[in-house]
């Protein structure tokens, strides 16, 4: 009877997917605790392994796990949080799971939502009754008052004559930009090496190429072998005699043979002189220069290649640099205003998160 095997390599991989243990706990994955990632290091864990209520989870902008903070002490890691909804702060008691723990909408509302504010208005209106106010009365106060229409934000701005000011302190936010930054430009410098180097070795295959085209010249003319000994010369040799062996043909058309020969192996040789002058089919060197030729079209496109794809990888990265330090304007109509270089976007990304997005970078919720 066959033996249906397809399924026994799906169960080898969730064995070992099993198998991993996370948190610094080191334990396997349990679906009812609630886990976190660290947004530097990207390990998950536990929320109650770290001393962090599952309520707040919400509520992190940025996590740091301790491990990253112990072993950076230097770059002043810490975790970081969104502002939470006003409702869930007055609420009888804040730390209880029917307060609200979800993050307020930033500089458009105090509130995550509609709804959390119209019960907090709800709630102190209660109250406002139950010490002796009259709800008719209110109304009347109020029932004129218009929608606003915009945000008005005030900053308060002391300057002072012939008075050096003193620097912003940096936010979470900046600090990982500027963290990835240099990391990108880490990258960078590396691709850029290498793409150098690559460029030196293809330069290298380019003047083989040529080599090996005028040597079957040459052995075509002269009706002799032609093999050249300085086709098997390293990068020291090319650098130093690279261009010579180039102009070396155009002499040896101009002079005499030599006149000291030497016989090996049957093979007559000019004795000094890198080219073979045996038969035209020499058996030490039969067909060189379809094996040269074979060799150098492969060696080319493999470098051609590599250096196609260090040029994509290169602009790739410096992509995310300027994206970083120059994010994309939301209003198309408008022209795009460029940051100075030491105030990159916030979180260091063009993207903006969204509040209250159950399923964020960095958060696993238990099923």
């Amino acid at each position: 009877m066959p033996v249906d095997t397809k399924e026994e390599p799906e169960d080898e991989d969730s064995e070992r997917e099993d198998d991993k243990l996370y948190c610094v706990c080191k334990t396997r994955y349990d679906e009812d605790r609630v886990m976190i990632a660290c947004d530097r290091c990207d390990e998950w864990y536990h929320t109650q392994c770290v001393n962090m209520p599952d309520l707040e989870v919400d509520l992190v902008d940025q996590f740091i796990c301790p491990v990253c903070i112990q072993t950076n002490p230097h770059l002043h890691l810490q975790t970081t949080y969104k502002r939470r909804c006003f409702f869930g702060l007055k609420h009888t008691d804040p730390s209880s799971s029917n307060a609200c723990h979800k993050p307020s909408r930033g500089a458009f509302s105090k509130y995550c939502s509609d709804e959390c504010g119209i019960k907090y208005m709800q709630m102190r209106i209660s109250q406002w009754e139950r010490s002796g106010g009259k709800r008719d009365k209110l109304w009347e106060s109020v029932k004129n008052a218009e929608k606003r229409e915009g945000v008005v934000v005030c900053a308060d701005v002391k300057m002072e004559i012939d008075s050096k000011l003193s620097p912003a302190p940096i936010s979470a936010q900046k600090r990982k930009a500027n963290r990835e930054i240099v990391c990108l430009n880490s990258r960078l410098e590396n691709v850029v090496r290498e793409r150098e180097m690559m460029k030196r070795e293809m330069d290298m295959v380019l003047w083989r190429e040529k080599l090996v085209k005028l040597a079957s010249e040459r052995a075509e003319k002269v009706d002799e072998c032609g093999w050249d000994q300085r086709l098997c010369f390293g990068e020291e040799e090319w650098d130093d005699f690279g261009a010579e062996v180039l102009e070396s043909y155009e002499e040896k058309a101009k002079e005499e043979a030599s006149d000291d020969v030497m016989q090996v192996d049957g093979v007559t040789t000019g004795h000094g002189e890198w080219w073979c002058t045996g038969k035209k089919k020499c058996e030490r060197h039969a067909g060189w220069q379809k094996l040269r030729v074979a060799e150098v079209v492969f060696d080319k496109e493999t470098k051609e290649t590599i250096l196609s794809t260090l040029t994509t990888r290169e602009r790739e990265i410096r992509k995310g640099i300027e994206d970083i330090l120059y994010p994309p304007s939301t209003n198309a109509s408008q022209a795009p205003s460029k940051p100075s270089l030491a105030d990159p976007p916030l979180n260091g990304t063009s993207k903006p998160r969204i509040n209250g997005e159950t399923i964020e970078k960095g958060k696993k919720k238990k099923s």
